[in-house]
């Protein structure tokens, strides 16, 4: 944690005090379900698609050819060096998904995103919701009311904010027999109000207590508040997660708590996540366990569309002082209009230091009028 506290402190200091003028872009693709490469050709520059995705009100919905609702297919083969406990063969059809996105109404927008396959396995519904935005009702601010299959609101998005193979360890974090992890989707309410590009921004929200392919039972409502702050290319924000499951004789009353610091600046993009939490009763024995962890990572923007990036991840959980620690290594080259390769090390510690060799190849198709919105 100190080291991924003096990465954070170091880079953002870098950053903060080097000449730019910009305004953050993280919210974008939470709000819509592209990467950041759809809409830019490096973290400050901005295509086509992006220009007109901002004349739309930050809305994707009839951005496609002739007017019509944004329809992608994408996905990508994998190959990893590392043996997949399940047995699956080391080069997989890794994803297959689904990407539609509508506005019906000037304020009413609509998205959804199935994956076909994901992980090599049969997949689900990841998204798939609707937005109601107001003309501005708050102090000039919008108000955003959204309901169904939401991801949450975090400081980088644990699928479309990732351009490696190998995840964000505090999104895929659970602590003893607790199945909750961030990178799953919620069946939520969301209620947000603020400009999430530049200015204050906050969102409440009111989530299932179910985990996907778990077989525990709901137990009343679990609650997310999140708080961002976004200024000149800097963006600061703060979550706060609350709930609990039925995982024995004594229920779990569980909390995560975590911060983020984004910062971009001409070709170069930072992002970090701190992150706490507590489990009152994890494996339902009554025994309280404590959880920590986060990253920090730079995405620099080469020539033609070409990506290098370094990430530090690290996740510990005080049951048995066990604090695993990775360092991921990638770059990623486009291939034409519709490839993208991406190669990575993964060198990880928790044990023996190992080093796994990840690629990708994906693949992505669009009617979207401007530019490649595929990914």
């Amino acid at each position: 944690m100190k080291r991924i506290f003096l990465a954070s402190a170091v880079s953002a200091a870098v950053l903060f005090f080097t000449p730019a003028a910009a305004d953050a872009i993280p919210a974008f693709s939470l709000q819509t379900g592209l990467q950041c490469d759809a809409c830019h050709t490096a973290p400050r520059e901005v295509n086509d698609f992006g220009k007109t995705y901002a004349k739309n009100g930050y809305r994707l919905g009839n951005l496609g050819a002739g007017g019509a609702p944004v329809i992608a297919l994408r996905g990508q083969f994998a190959n990893t060096s590392a043996v997949d406990p399940t047995g699956l063969p080391k080069t997989i059809v890794d994803e297959v998904e689904i990407f539609l996105a509508d506005r019906i109404t000037p304020q009413l927008s609509a998205s959804a995103e199935f994956y076909i396959l994901d992980g090599g396995e049969p997949g689900s519904t990841r998204e798939a919701w609707l937005q109601y935005t107001s003309h501005g009702n708050v102090g000039g601010a919008p108000l955003r009311l959204t309901g169904g299959s939401i991801t949450l609101p975090l400081p980088v998005d644990p699928e479309t904010s990732r351009q490696t193979n190998e995840h964000y360890a505090i999104y895929d974090q659970t602590v003893g027999a607790n199945p909750f992890a961030f990178i799953d989707p919620r069946n939520a309410l969301s209620l947000g109000v603020g400009n999430q590009v530049r200015g204050m921004s906050g969102t409440v929200i009111a989530m299932q207590s179910h985990d996907p392919l778990s077989q525990l039972p709901d137990v009343g409502t679990d609650r997310m508040y999140q708080l961002q702050d976004a200024m000149h290319g800097v963006t600061v924000s703060a979550y706060h997660v609350d709930g609990q499951r039925a995982l024995g004789p004594i229920e779990d009353q569980f909390t995560r708590t975590g911060f983020g610091l984004n910062a971009y600046r001409g070709r170069l993009a930072f992002e970090s996540v701190l992150q706490t939490g507590y489990d009152t009763s994890p494996n339902g024995d009554g025994l309280g366990i404590s959880s920590s962890g986060g990253f920090a990572q730079l995405r620099y923007s080469l020539s033609g569309g070409n990506f290098a990036l370094l990430r530090y991840d690290g996740v510990n959980q005080s049951v048995d002082g066990a604090f695993a620690r990775s360092l991921t290594i990638g770059a990623i080259h486009p291939i034409g209009k519709i490839l993208r390769l991406e190669l990575e090390d993964v060198i990880a510690h928790g044990g023996p230091t190992t080093h796994t060799f990840n690629s990708s190849l994906g693949f992505g198709f669009s009617n979207a009028k401007l530019g490649s919105s595929a990914y």
